[in-house]
């Protein structure tokens, strides 16, 4: 099953704030990190796909980022711009790697 994990990271000053989640949406997601921007907590935000995995050794659930998604900043006027990337395993340690499993409910705002 594949899974959208936002983050939009907050800033040094007391107005940023750093919010990040899962959904099982994309839309969802998107929505989520575009209000962090529009309201001014957040600079940039990063919305990256992972599927669902469960550990060898402990059998616990967890995320595998698979180094695709998207990254925005708010443009001109308001709008939010969403720029696709693509990451190879090679040039960040954490594609490809298991992420800490979240609750998705609390999280997603379901």
């Amino acid at each position: 099953m594949i899974m959208y994990l936002w983050t939009a990271p907050g800033r040094d000053t007391v107005a940023f704030r750093r919010a990040s989640g899962v959904s099982d949406d994309q839309s969802r997601a998107r929505q989520a990190a575009e209000l962090l921007l529009r309201t001014g907590q957040a600079a940039t935000a990063y919305i990256e796909c992972a599927y669902t995995a469960m550990t060898a050794a402990t059998l616990n659930s967890c995320y595998v980022r698979t180094g695709a998604g998207w990254w925005a900043q708010l443009g001109q006027a308001g709008h939010v711009v969403w720029t696709p990337f693509t990451v190879s395993c090679g040039s960040r340690r954490d594609a490809g790697q298991a992420a800490e499993p979240a609750d998705a409910d609390a999280r997603s705002g379901r």
